[in-house]
């Protein structure tokens, strides 16, 4: 059973990869989030989470609802972040988290795919974004064999300042990232509800005409990168930066086989 988050579609890719190779089935923790339901699975496969890292660890949201599932039959988890450049350390803090649910830890190992950040970078167009896909796979197979022969997964990537930035810098981020880069909807807004429609924690809604964000945002970014006229930013942050959005894996596979 594979389980997933994603803000752009970089999880749901590797996650659908996996699914694929490994003959297994993913559920989407978005949608759980969303309706704030828990997990309460069986399978007698091992777990594998895909979820993207933000600030050098995996979502609170994320490491939360992992928590509380009811994870029956087999007790083996695996762990795989989608990423910029590092992962901290994450690994620690999930080791540490299946230690609490006596599951057996089985590795994470983060995969380096397009940065969704939009503050600081500027996004590639659609046709480069797709084909950087190539260079994903081979980490993704590399993953899945080993998972497919029972053998733990490792921590590829190096972060300097470990202990700093997925502690004290983690913290600060998951507290206030939300107030401080608060995403608002300019005049351009279609009142469309695509971003009402996608945020996992129902932070937005539509309201005399236009799309009005909460307190709750845990940066996901998934409304700025979804909205089709470009009108959700971070103000004067993300206006110039472009979009992305990771293609379904199965359409990418069709349309480069």
């Amino acid at each position: 059973m594979i389980l997933y988050f994603t803000g752009t579609g970089n999880s749901k890719f590797a996650a659908d990869f996996l699914a694929e190779y490994l003959g297994d089935e993913c559920l989407s923790l978005n949608e759980k989030i969303k309706k704030g339901e828990d997990i309460k699975e069986n399978s007698e496969k091992p777990y594998i989470v895909v979820a993207p890292i933000h600030a050098w660890r995996f979502p609170l949201k994320v490491e939360e609802i992992v928590k509380r599932a009811e994870l029956k039959g087999s007790r083996k988890i695996y762990f795989v972040g989608t990423m910029g450049e590092n992962s901290g350390k994450t690994d620690t803090c999930l080791k540490k988290l299946c230690g609490e649910k006596g599951l057996e830890f089985m590795g994470f190992c983060g995969v380096k795919m397009q940065n969704n950040y939009l503050i600081g970078d500027v996004m590639p167009n659609k046709a480069v974004a797709e084909e950087n896909l190539h260079e994903v796979i081979p980490a993704l197979e590399s993953i899945a064999e080993k998972i497919k022969n029972g053998e733990k997964i490792e921590k590829t990537d190096k972060t300097p300042f470990t202990f700093l930035v997925s502690g004290v810098v983690n913290k600060f981020f998951t507290k206030f990232a939300g107030k401080y880069m608060k995403p608002t909807a300019s005049d351009k807004c279609g009142a469309c509800g695509i971003c009402a429609e996608f945020c996992p924690v129902n932070n937005i809604e539509i309201k005399d005409g236009k799309a009005q964000m909460g307190e709750k945002c845990i940066s996901c970014f998934g409304c700025i990168h979804r909205c089709p006229t470009e009108a959700v930013n971070i103000e004067g942050k993300t206006e110039k930066n472009g979009r992305y959005l990771c293609p379904e894996y199965s359409q990418w596979k069709k349309a480069h086989e």
